[in-house]
């Protein structure tokens, strides 16, 4: 009786656990949609833009321009050391010129092969090598002169060659209007193309011209203001020279003697 009790006892827990499990199950309560649900307006793209503060604009500061004037510790050329080296410089490069344009005048034949072979030369020695090479033709160093720009430095060595090809577009301009004066444009391509160039080419000696002579701030041409500012420039003699250089040099000691580089400013 004793084990009967017992297995009855353990039956009656086990299902008194059973349903207290059923009764802590809690069945969910269906839900039900809204068959019309409220819809959210969406705000206008005006309406969210006024709500975005806009960004106050700043004042722009005034930018104070700076005058680009000659470096400190350079002093200008005079007029008398500036003559000298037009002079200096059109006899080197263009000087072979006159004897054949006399040769040409005089109807002879001669052949001036060689004194074209010879210009062409000097012209490239004048313009290209030594403004490559020490940034100053032989006019600036027989008159004791230099480019500098507002660094102090040499200019490019295209400075010191479209200068020197003043001359060039000067004859060529002029030969062109003689010869449109004459007979026009020409008949073909070529001669026209010429004309027309040769008209151009004579613009930029007169606008350099023009420069020099009606800007009364900075004494600058077309090439000084297009190579950012170019001056010239007194030096003295250089330590450096060597060779013909220092020759060329020593020419300035006979051009000072006989008053050429004066002390009288342009």
């Amino acid at each position: 009786m004793g084990l009967l009790e017992k297995a009855g006892k353990i039956q009656t827990e086990e299902n008194s656990k059973s349903a207290g499990l059923k009764a802590q199950v809690v069945t969910p309560e269906p839900v039900v949609l809204d068959p019309n649900p409220v819809k959210i307006a969406k705000k206008s793209k005006k309406q969210r833009k006024e709500r975005v503060p806009k960004k106050a604009k700043q004042p722009r500061s005034n930018r104070t321009r700076v005058v680009k004037e000659l470096p400190v510790g350079f002093e200008h050329a005079t007029r008398g050391q500036i003559l000298t080296r037009r002079f200096v410089d059109f006899s080197a490069s263009y000087g072979w010129s006159i004897p054949v344009i006399g040769l040409g005048l005089s109807g002879g034949n001669s052949d001036p092969t060689y004194l074209y072979i010879g210009g062409i030369l000097l012209v490239i020695l004048n313009l290209l090598v030594l403004p490559s090479q020490t940034g100053r033709s032989l006019g600036n160093w027989v008159s004791r002169t230099r480019y500098v720009n507002t660094s102090g430095d040499p200019p490019l060595w295209g400075y010191v060659f479209l200068k020197g090809l003043t001359t060039v577009f000067v004859l060529i301009g002029l030969y062109a209007i003689l010869n449109i004066s004459g007979s026009g444009l020409g008949d073909t391509t070529i001669s026209k193309v010429f004309s027309i160039v040769g008209l151009l080419m004579i613009l930029p000696p007169l606008i350099d011209y023009a420069m020099y002579r009606f800007r009364k701030d900075s004494k600058l041409g077309l090439w000084d203001t297009l190579f950012g500012r170019v001056w010239i420039v007194r030096t003295n003699k250089s330590a450096e020279a060597k060779g013909w250089l220092k020759r060329l040099e020593s020419l300035g000691d006979y051009a000072e003697s006989r008053g050429l580089l004066s002390d009288k400013e342009e």
